[in-house]
């Protein structure tokens, strides 16, 4: 479950923040314009490079692919190396595909409604794209820090169960770019992406 849990997030995360394209000079810099900001956003595909550390690995994990996103609530993300996984969010479900390399698959799928704590996970992330910054507070202590050329905001989980598998979120960036999305395990496991933009509109 806490694998489960940690995948969902780290794909829900990332594509939230991709929404994000800034706000005028005019406006007031806060958490409120960040999730406004992403409420006119309709689709997004970008690339990732993502690493992954813990306590029980010699070596750090680097995986790379690609994400999509599609208003109102569909995200989907592709790990091509070093392994074949695609995890696609639509509605109330999550479906986990793994490709082995001799091109078998093995394919699980879960309602969201099934598992509490999943669904408070990726339930507030996927109002948060619609821009409800009421939801994302319902689920997440939000703390916005920086200014527009270089911020990074602060996510901690409500749900207590949620909590001890996924202590905290940092995302940072600069200006309309999102840099990287950090998420750090109860455990002391933690992982970093790094995003890079192919289309947003």
């Amino acid at each position: 479950m806490k694998s489960l849990i940690r995948r969902c997030l780290v794909a829900s995360i990332g594509i939230v923040f991709v929404g994000y394209q800034g706000v005028s000079a005019q406006t007031t810099w806060d958490a409120q314009s960040l999730m406004r900001a992403l409420a006119g956003v309709k689709e997004a595909q970008l690339t990732f490079v993502e690493h992954r550390t813990s306590a029980f690995l010699v070596d750090e994990i680097m995986l790379t692919g690609r994400m999509v996103y599609l208003a109102p609530d569909r995200i989907e993300k592709f790990v091509e190396t070093p392994f074949v996984e695609n995890i696609k969010i639509h509605g109330d479900k999550i479906t986990i595909e793994k490709i082995s390399a001799r091109g078998g698959s093995t394919l699980r799928s879960y309602s969201l409604s099934s598992i509490e704590a999943l669904n408070t996970t990726v339930a507030g992330i996927q109002a948060t794209l619609s821009g409800n910054f009421s939801a994302l507070t319902d689920n997440y202590d939000v703390e916005l820090s920086g200014v527009m050329s270089n911020w990074s905001v602060l996510l901690i989980p409500k749900n207590p169960e949620v909590l001890g598998i996924i202590e905290k979120i940092a995302v940072s960036g600069s200006d309309s770019k999102i840099k990287i999305i950090e998420t750090y395990d109860a455990d002391g496991d933690e992982t970093r992406l790094n995003l890079s933009y192919q289309m947003i509109k």
